[in-house]
C-alpha cells in the first residue's frame, strides 16, 4: 500500500533512505535530498520545493501536479518522462541545466531567474510561459509552441522563428539577436 502524506512540511530529509513509493498532497519540502533517486510512482500534488536537490533522479512514471521548485537544483531531469496528466510546475531561481521537457505540455509555466543551458524544449508547448531573466545557453527550442510566452528579460537565447511558434510572444530589442542567430547574420 503507498503512504500517503498530506499538509506535512520536511526539513533535511534524505529521501533515499525512504524506499516506499508515496504520495504527497499540498507538502513542504526544505533543504531535502532527492538525488540519483528513482521516483517512480510518486505522486506530489500542490507542493513546494525549497533548496532541494533533484539532480539526476529518474522521474519515469512520477507525477508532479501544481508543484513550484524555488531555489532547487534539477540538473539532468526527464520531465518528459513524468506522468503527463495534469503535469505542472513552475520554477523559481533554479538550475535545471541538461534537463529534457521534450513534448511536455507546459502552458503557463514560470522559468523566473533559472539556469536552463541545454535545456531540451523540442515540440514541448509553452504557450503563455516566462523565462523571465533565465539563462539559455545551447537550450533547444524546435516546433515549440512558444505563443505569448515573455522572453522579454531572458538571455542567450536561440531561436528560429521559421520552425517555431513564436506569436505574440514578448522579446525585448536587445535580445533579437536570439531569433536571428540561425541566420548567420552578425548584429553590432
Amino acid at each position: 500500500m503507498m503512504k500517503y502524506y498530506q499538509d506535512e512540511t520536511f526539513k533535511n530529509v534524505d529521501f533515499k533512505l525512504q524506499q516506499e513509493i508515496a504520495e504527497f498532497d499540498n507538502c513542504i519540502f526544505k533543504n531535502c535530498q532527492f538525488q540519483n533517486l528513482k521516483l517512480s510512482g510518486f505522486n506530489f500534488t500542490d507542493c513546494e520545493f525549497y533548496s532541494c536537490d533533484f539532480s539526476s533522479a529518474n522521474l519515469n512514471n512520477c507525477s508532479l501536479n501544481e508543484c513550484t521548485f524555488e531555489e532547487c537544483k534539477l540538473l539532468g531531469l526527464r520531465f518528459d518522462a513524468c506522468n503527463q496528466f495534469l503535469l505542472g510546475v513552475n520554477f523559481h531561481y533554479c538550475q535545471l541545466n541538461f534537463s529534457s521537457f521534450f513534448q511536455c505540455k507546459l502552458k503557463k509555466t514560470s522559468f523566473d531567474h533559472c539556469s536552463l543551458k541545454e535545456v531540451d524544449f523540442t515540440e514541448t508547448d509553452l504557450e503563455a510561459s516566462s523565462f523571465d531573466h533565465s539563462i539559455l545557453n545551447g537550450a533547444v527550442f524546435d516546433r515549440s509552441n512558444l505563443t505569448k510566452c515573455n522572453f522579454m528579460t531572458a538571455q542567450n537565447f536561440s531561436i528560429n522563428p521559421e520552425v517555431n511558434n513564436i506569436k505574440a510572444a514578448h522579446f525585448s530589442k536587445d535580445n533579437l539577436s536570439g531569433l536571428l542567430l540561425h541566420y548567420g547574420i552578425k548584429i553590432k
